[in-house]
Parts: C-alpha cells; structure tokens; sequence
C-alpha cells in the first residue's frame, strides 16, 4: 500500500487508488492517516465530522461513516479496526514501515541531520531535497479537516519549514547561494518574520554581490518582527563592513561536501 498526505490525500492499494469521494468519509480518513498506529477515540471522531458551529455529529453517525469508509477501502478493509467498546471505543488505522510518505519524510530529515552533523553536506542537502519533494502541494489540500487533522496539519508545516530552513544552510555551506537565491525570496516574502530565513536570504544575496538588496531586506524584516534580532542586527554589521567571514566556503569544504 501506497499513501499519500503531503498533497491531495491518495491511497493506493495493489496499484489502485481507494479513497472515498464522499467528503465525511475523506475527512475521517485523513483523521486516521495522521494518527496512523495510534488509536482514534469516538468522541475524536465525531468532533471531526461536525459542523463546527454547534455540537459534534452522533456517535451514530460516526459508526455509520466508519462503515461506508471500510466499504470504501475495500481490500483493505482491514487496516481499519475497532478497538475498545461502549464509550471507551475507538478506531486504528494501520500501516507498514515505509507505507506513509509523512513517516518517509521524517525519516530522511532525520538521516540529513545526522549527515549535516557528521560533517557530510552534500550528503546531507541530497536526503533534505528528497524529502521536501515529497510535498506536492500544501499536506491534504483536498480534503476539508476538522480540528483533531488541522492540529496535526500545524505541526506537519512546522516541520517543512524546519527542513526548509536546513536546505537553505546547506546549500550556503556548499556555495550554491545564486541557486537558492530565489526559492529564498520567495519563501521570505511568505515568512517575513523569519529571523533565521531572513539571514539565509541576506548572506545569499550578499556572496552574489546584491549587498544593498541584502541590507533592504533587513530592513523589511525590522518593519514586520515584533522584537530586534540581534543575530541579524550583527549580520547587517558584517555586511556593511565587507566581512570575510561572509565569504563562501573554500574549494577543500565544497570537495569534502
């Protein structure tokens, strides 16, 4: 079995796709897939399936959606099981290492921090990049979630942009700063706030000879942060001074990387 979060929400079993089209039974699904291994309790269940502005959906209702999902899932039917009974039911949904691209993107973030301390770079950038591929869009785009999935939908965009970060600082540490130059202006002109973003954006801009577009930014920072970065205020510094610590790795780090 094949699936997919981080994008439209895909599940493809012996070469064929399984998801629901019906919107409730989609919306339960991905309530399952993001806890996949860990139990999901009734009550959790009919707070996602309900209307937001008044009391959850019936503890009826979650049973009958949960049997139009099983018909649904057909052959895998099975991954989908009850645990518990009375109030204390729930369901699981279950998967198989290496089954589920978040859990794939996890761990290719970890081996590249791993890498990246190891003193291995480009080792490093290589599983970073693989893993942020992974996203095809932003993580279950066509699925309308309740607030048990955009809870754990806020932690999944935390961790993007923990390895966005990371793919940004190595590829400075490999002197490819004119090749990321514009996928940092752009995912800074989304995060403007983003203190270390902002510095990964001024140190490229600086080594590919912009240092006045790169003291602008700056100054585009100091207008949307609530509080004064002093790591950036130093950075400014360095930058007006023409700082070698500035300068791009040597040709002996790009030849280690």
């Amino acid at each position: 079995m094949r699936i997919a979060l981080l994008g439209p929400l895909e599940v493809v079993h012996d070469g064929r796709p399984i998801v629901p089209s019906a919107p409730k039974q989609r919306t339960l699904l991905a309530l399952l897939l993001l806890n996949a291994n860990r139990e999901v309790s009734v009550a959790q269940c009919a707070g996602e399936l309900g209307d937001g502005a008044s009391k959850n959906c019936s503890v009826s209702t979650v049973h009958t959606h949960i049997l139009q999902l099983r018909k649904a899932l057909g052959p895998a039917a099975g991954r989908l099981r009850t645990t518990g009974a009375g109030p204390d039911a729930g369901y699981l949904f279950i998967t198989e290492p290496g089954e589920l691209d978040v859990d794939r993107f996890d761990e290719l973030v970890a081996v590249a921090r791993l890498r990246r301390a190891d003193g291995k770079p480009g080792e490093a950038a290589r599983l970073i990049t693989e893993a942020l591929d992974l996203w095809h869009t932003e993580a279950l785009v066509d699925v309308k979630t309740g607030p048990g999935a955009q809870r754990a939908l806020v932690g999944l965009r935390a961790k993007r942009m923990e390895a966005l970060v990371i793919c940004a600082e190595l590829a400075l540490r490999l002197g490819r700063h004119r090749q990321v130059l514009g996928k940092l202006a752009a995912l800074v002109h989304l995060n403007p706030a983003d203190e270390r973003l902002t510095a990964h954006l001024m140190t490229a801009l600086y080594r590919s000879g912009r240092q006045a577009d790169a003291l602008a930014v700056y100054q585009r920072f100091l207008t949307t942060a609530e509080t004064r970065s002093r790591a950036l205020s130093e950075l400014q510094t360095a930058i007006l001074l023409a700082d070698p610590v500035l300068d791009g790795p040597t040709a002996d780090l790009l030849s280690a990387g």
